[in-house]
């Protein structure tokens, strides 16, 4: 495998953000400047009670597409940036930048975005101009992390994410035409799941690694091997279809996962399953599992999966045993099936780094591997992760051309756990669907 460093080339964006003007911000500057200091700030008073009501960020229907306007309310800010999912681009802060309405606390920015789109988003509020940053100059990763380790979640908006143990709660924005996900809410009177975390010794990474394991509703007791006490909950199998899901700590810690898996098995749409996630330790060693590392793909096959079978009987037929992953996760997923198609005969990649190690390298490396025709593939990428796309509509052609059978979408959004948790439960029911 080619050496490279494990760092996303990030082209700059290579088109403008759709900024626009809002029709409430209009009519609010308008009657600010119409009214007497006592009026303007009752007017400004009533803005904000009605966005709080309302949610942000507001969104005003124009024809097909929509006026999205995010809002920070802020007198002492000296700029406010705006850090939303792959549309944000530190090349260029310039229309990521929120404007002031003059005599208010009201910072605003606006854009016209179809109905199809998804995303989530961090505000970010400065004490310095951010013309002091040289938004134009040459890119600074290390100033740019510095920026986003500042932002904080929107208070105004209803639907806040968390990203992973450790990272900010995102605020989240979905449109009405966006892709319906309708397994995540926990459906009342549902069987639940029950999650397990376990420290797993590695011999084949010399290390040691946090595995959830989540064993589906009447799993029984998971340390005596058994699916509890009833074989006919399997349904015509004696064994659990099973997953292996990386950055389990993207997952683990969000309920949305297991309500998602309670659901999907309670509706029929995925047979008894068992979910094995992995969590990165930090992010250097998950650089290194991530990265096409063959080390972690023997700790998968080897090892993790013979432990799970001690506690669960799990699959051992490819066809029922699934590797999942985003971003770097998405390219192991691919790149363990074409290692071992042998144990994962399903791939679910999504929003996989295949500019990894550089160009078409993974794409190359499936067209030439005759396993590739014998795994299922259920990819997804975000149409605004300029940096992938690509890529990945060539690795699609690529399993096309090889007769693999390939199930491919794009969605309005991006790099993003907000459009990825739809997408997981849409690719386990194509994969493993009953």
């Amino acid at each position: 495998m080619p050496s490279s460093p494990v760092l996303p080339p990030h082209r700059p964006r290579p088109y403008p953000l759709p900024v626009c003007v809002s029709p409430r911000i209009t009519a609010l500057a308008a009657a600010v400047a119409q009214a007497d200091e006592s009026a303007a700030a009752e007017a400004v008073a009533a803005f904000w009670a009605q966005v709080a009501a309302e949610g942000t960020p507001v969104v005003e229907p124009d024809g097909t597409d929509h006026v999205v306007t995010f809002l920070w309310r802020d007198e002492s800010a000296r700029a406010v940036v705006l850090h939303l999912n792959k549309l944000t681009d530190f090349h260029d802060l310039r229309q990521s930048t929120m404007h002031r309405l003059p005599g208010t606390d009201v910072w605003h920015l606006s854009y016209r975005m179809p109905g199809t789109w998804r995303g989530s988003y961090t505000i970010g509020p400065l004490d310095v101009p951010v013309s002091e940053f040289d938004p134009t100059g040459a890119p600074d990763r290390t100033l740019w992390q510095r920026l986003r380790s500042a932002t904080v979640t929107d208070p105004l908006n209803r639907f806040p994410l968390a990203d992973g143990p450790d990272g900010p709660v995102l605020s989240t924005v979905s449109l009405p035409d966006a892709p319906p996900q309708p397994w995540l809410a926990p459906r009342p009177g549902t069987p639940s799941g029950s999650v397990t975390v376990h420290r797993f010794d590695s011999a084949a990474l010399g290390g040691t690694r946090t595995v959830r394991l989540w064993a589906p509703p009447g799993g029984g007791d998971a340390d005596l091997g058994r699916y509890g006490d009833r074989p006919a909950d399997l349904g015509q199998r004696d064994d659990l279809a099973v997953v292996v899901l990386l950055d389990g700590d993207l997952w683990g810690d969000q309920g949305a996962l297991g309500s998602t898996l309670d659901n999907l098995v309670a509706a029929g749409r995925i047979p008894p399953t068992a979910v094995l996630m992995v969590d990165p330790v930090d992010l250097p060693t998950r650089t290194r599992d991530l990265a096409c590392n063959p080390s972690f793909v023997d700790f998968l096959v080897d090892e993790l999966l013979p432990w799970a079978g001690r506690r669960l009987p799990i699959t051992a037929d490819p066809a029922r045993s699934v590797i999942a992953g985003q971003s770097l996760g998405g390219l192991t997923a691919a790149y363990a099936a074409l290692r071992a198609p042998h144990r994962f005969g399903a791939v679910l990649s999504q929003s996989g780094s295949f500019w990894y190690p550089r160009d078409d390298w993974f794409a190359t490396r499936a067209a030439g591997t005759a396993a590739a025709r014998h795994i299922r593939w259920y990819i997804e990428v975000g149409t605004r992760e300029w940096d992938l796309l690509d890529r990945t509509r060539r690795l699609r052609d690529v399993l096309h051309a090889a007769d693999a059978p390939v199930d491919y979408h794009e969605y309005d959004g991006g790099h993003d756990p907000v459009c990825w948790r739809g997408g997981l439960a849409d690719g386990l029911i194509t994969l493993l669907g009953v």
